[in-house]
């Protein structure tokens, strides 16, 4: 597991790191639609070692904050080749899992028709849990009024909020967990129903190597598969981000109060 430290998980300050636009055009040879906390850090890290490439995740937004590009492809106007260029500038990445492409599949499924879709599953109780104590918990910026402070962290937002339109049922809260529960499973139907049965793998990582090498015709590499648990890491990731948040509004507050007893200090001066 590639550790990411806190500044770098959620870049509010973080500028794009490309330098040059790579020829060619990415070709994806997997789309994850699975949701978070569905075991896609593990499968990110397998689908890396079996495809010989990277594979898009949530922490690709830490090493380059495509915020704006993704509120533009839910919006319809996609740039697949800016999203798919690895910071590094010298490779396409080769597959998507977790937030935000899972969101997309569909559509990525146009882009790439050739590309195999993998369907991340968990037992719905145990995925709400895990999601409610990290990526939906009140701590995540991607909720919480503090990370506003940052231009990076309002399109943060609104980044989660196309990606909470597009897959959750109508009118249903994160914090309602009847309901987000349910948006899991009718998500998991919607998958099923719209990708042909030949191209999708319905995938628990439980289940490790086997089926997944063999939906992609791969050799089983000779080593463990690599089971990721890094609930507790991320939510004291998270505390460090938000602090950082907490920090900045601080300051914004005092600048805004010395701001306001200048003038005031002027005013009388001038009386």
């Amino acid at each position: 597991f590639q550790h990411v430290s806190a500044l770098e998980r959620i870049p509010l300050m973080a500028e794009p790191l490309i330098k040059k636009e790579l020829e060619g055009e990415p070709c994806l040879e997997v789309i994850g639609a699975g949701w978070g906390r569905t075991g896609t850090n593990s499968v990110k890290i397998a689908l890396e070692k079996l495809l010989d490439g990277p594979s898009y995740h949530m922490f690709e937004c830490a090493v380059r904050p495509d915020f704006q590009k993704w509120i533009d492809a839910y919006a319809g106007k996609p740039d697949w080749k800016g999203i798919f260029t690895h910071p590094d500038g010298d490779r396409f990445y080769k597959a998507t899992v977790d937030y935000p492409a899972c969101g997309m599949y569909k559509e990525l499924m146009e882009a790439y028709p050739n590309a195999k879709v993998l369907l991340t599953v968990r037992d719905p109780e145990k995925w709400y849990d895990s999601a409610i104590e990290t990526i939906w918990s009140w701590r995540c910026t991607e909720q919480h009024w503090a990370a506003r402070v940052f231009e990076n962290g309002r399109k943060f937002q609104a980044q989660a909020q196309a990606f909470h339109k597009a897959t959750m049922l109508p009118g249903v809260k994160r914090s309602d967990r009847e309901g987000s529960i349910k948006s899991f499973n009718a998500w998991i139907e919607r998958v099923k129903s719209t990708v042909p049965p030949e191209k999708l793998l319905i995938y628990d990582v439980k289940e490790g190597w086997e089926p997944l090498c063999k939906f992609l015709n791969k050799p089983i590499p000779d080593e463990e598969f690599p089971y990721i648990n890094d609930k507790e890491q991320m939510k004291n990731e998270l505390n460090k981000i938000l602090l950082i948040c907490y920090i900045a509004q601080f300051l914004r507050l005092v600048a805004v109060l010395g701001g306001v007893w200048l003038l005031v200090w002027l005013l009388r001066m001038l009386v």
